[in-house]
């Protein structure tokens, strides 16, 4: 919903498609109102539990779980903006004149809800705020990730022993530029809404491609040691090939999440779609409320996708076992197999070459 601030002089557009709707008077709206606190309780539960769990158990470089957990804990924004913008969806918190059936986008002025200042209903577009800051996050979590992983592939000789502050803190800066910079075009309905959502799927889909030749480069790189052990030890250390692991493992991991986010952005597509047309009239309450918890109550899934696809990750949840046997991860043979040997034999001998070395200076 767009509102046209003092006379068109400036827009505001909010996250939003109905406020003081009457519907929430009916029992039925009202059992939702209370079932979807309970999932938000849940929610918040399970989120500060993946946070902590990401942040104290290494399953990654510190740099990429910092991310990953800057990510899931940024609903407590969602949270906020939620609590502030129920009481005018339901109408206990009235703004005047504004009523249904208002778009959620629109560039015909006419269209627009008219208000003389946002002062009489700040909560209202704090909340707006707070919901697209969360919203900027989601979307743009894959590029800054994809950038993490090529740091991680262009130090590969020794990222993972190596902290780097320094590049995580430049990570968290891009992050956070790109976040409010698309967060104040949208705020203030600066950008069409044609070429915003041309920019989002143009950034993940450079994301992904970006993911997929760091994929196509760590694979390389193992190809190597297991065809040539011998010769390429001598150019790809154990620390490589442990970073190179990883990153295929980050890829799975994201490949996994992505899916997901797939078809939970379609679902969302089809609702908004539905509402905006007017497809079931009779149902467009359900059809908000659906759409709003789509976004607002996403964690449920991705959240339990991220930690049970990371066996480490899983293992720390309540009731460890019952999760390990549904996570995703494989787990590794004991008995170690052609290529495990190969790399056991060549670590060895670089340490017996090592060892030699020091003698000899000795």
């Amino acid at each position: 919903m767009i509102f046209t601030i003092s006379n068109n002089t400036y827009q505001i557009w909010l996250p939003i498609f109905t406020l003081n709707d009457v519907a929430y008077n009916q029992k039925f709206y009202q059992f939702l109102l209370i079932f979807e606190l309970l999932l938000s309780l849940t929610v918040l539960v399970f989120t500060i539990t993946s946070g902590f769990i990401i942040l104290t158990r290494t399953a990654f470089h510190k740099n990429f779980n910092s991310l990953i957990a800057i990510v899931v804990l940024s609903w407590l924004f969602s949270a906020a903006g939620k609590l502030l913008l129920t009481p005018y969806f339901i109408g206990f918190w009235v703004i005047e004149p504004v009523t249904r059936g208002l778009p959620w986008w629109t560039c015909d002025v006419a269209k627009m809800a008219r208000l003389d200042s946002i002062s009489s209903a700040w909560p209202l577009f704090l909340g707006g705020a707070l919901t697209w800051y969360y919203m900027s996050i989601l979307t743009t979590c894959l590029i800054t990730l994809s950038i993490e992983r090529v740091c991680a592939s262009f130090f590969i000789k020794n990222y993972e022993n190596t902290r780097r502050t320094y590049l995580l803190a430049l990570l968290i800066l891009f992050q956070q530029i790109l976040i409010f910079l698309l967060g104040y075009f949208l705020f203030f309905n600066l950008i069409h809404f044609i070429t915003i959502v041309s920019v989002l799927v143009g950034l993940n889909v450079l994301a992904m491609m970006v993911f997929c030749i760091n994929r196509w480069y760590n694979l390389k790189v193992l190809r190597e040691f297991e065809q040539r052990p011998r010769e390429s030890a001598k150019h790809y250390t154990l620390p490589v090939r442990f970073q190179a692991k990883e990153n295929l493992r980050v890829f799975n991991l994201t490949a996994r999440v992505f899916v997901v986010g797939f078809f939970l952005i379609i679902l969302g597509f089809t609702f908004c779609v539905m509402i905006t047309f007017e497809w079931a009239p009779s149902l467009e309450t359900l059809l908000i409320f659906c759409f709003e918890n789509l976004i607002h109550l996403n964690p449920l899934i991705i959240n339990a996708v991220l930690i049970l696809s990371v066996s480490t990750w899983s293992k720390a949840l309540p009731n460890s076992r019952l999760f390990r046997k549904i996570s995703l991860i494989k787990v590794h043979p004991i008995v170690p197999n052609h290529s495990q040997q190969q790399e056991t034999d060549t670590y060895f001998s670089q340490l017996h070459s090592v060892w030699e070395k020091k003698v000899n200076v000795l």
